[in-house]
């Protein structure tokens, strides 16, 4: 675990003196992601290991990291539920639960028990139980509403951002696919 922890410190570090420049129009120069922000990601981001798989068959997280260190984690919007996140449902399933996901800056912020798969169209092979976890936005992240006849919509960080606010309690799944520790996207799925 502290291998893991570790791995990921000095990828966002580097990560983010790699991209975490931006276009400053005022005054015609290039500025960097503040040292209050790195510090502030290196604190919040640790590698949860699930404890448990679903299928023993399947890829642990370290191993997924290991292997190009591309994982979705998922978890329903359901801000009122805190106290049922991670808890059975009436079926016996482990409830992935958020309640609580934003954008500050670069970084999004989920709080709660997700459920985390290898890829896309793979049921969870595990659950992650850290209470926090914090990503780093990059301008390749590509943010989607996705259900409706016309597919997935694509929209901008500001947007996504209010839409987080909006459904904080609406039930409806928040999707993620991350790639070290950035998020490559960010879905909000009817």
């Amino acid at each position: 675990m502290k291998k893991v922890s570790l791995l990921l410190t000095v990828a966002i570090c580097a990560t983010l003196l790699g991209c975490g420049k931006t276009e400053n129009a005022d005054a015609g120069a290039a500025t960097a992601v503040s040292a209050e922000a790195i510090e502030s990601v290196t604190e919040s981001v640790s590698v949860p290991v699930p404890e448990t798989e679903t299928d023993t068959a399947s890829t642990s997280f370290t191993e997924a990291l290991a292997d190009e260190g591309t994982y979705w984690m998922s978890g329903y919007l359901r801000a009122s539920d805190k106290d049922s996140a991670g808890e059975p449902d009436e079926s016996g399933v482990l409830q992935a639960i958020i309640y609580e996901a934003y954008i500050e800056d670069d970084i999004l912020t989920v709080k709660g028990v997700t459920n985390f798969r290898n890829d896309k169209a793979q049921d969870p092979v595990g659950m992650n139980d850290v209470d926090e976890a914090a990503f780093i936005i990059t301008d390749q992240t590509v943010f989607q509403m996705v259900g409706g006849e016309d597919g997935p919509e694509d929209v901008t960080k500001e947007e996504f951002a209010q839409y987080l606010k909006d459904c904080a309690d609406s039930g409806l799944l928040l999707d993620i696919q991350v790639s070290g520790a950035q998020v490559v996207v960010a879905q909000v799925c009817a």
